[in-house]
């Protein structure tokens, strides 16, 4: 419960959420490049699943974000 204290806490923190969102971003376009960028080189299409795995990619950086700014915080 700990662990999702810091999630909770973080994302509540505007200034948390913001680094969270950069780190995203940033972090984010380099999984999406590296995962689908081969394939969209080669000219594969960009399936259904492939597009839920781009959306979904960015998400997991932002909660890493959030859980250590926010147990870096509640010590």
């Amino acid at each position: 419960m700990r662990h999702l204290h810091a999630i909770k806490s973080s994302i509540q923190d505007r200034n948390a959420r913001l680094v969270a969102l950069s780190v995203a971003l940033v972090v984010g376009l380099c999984l999406n490049a590296i995962n689908q960028g081969i394939p969209l080189l080669l000219g594969e299409p960009m399936t259904f699943g492939r597009w839920v795995s781009a959306i979904i990619t960015p998400i997991v950086p932002f909660f890493v974000s959030c859980h250590g700014q926010g147990m870096r915080r509640n010590g």
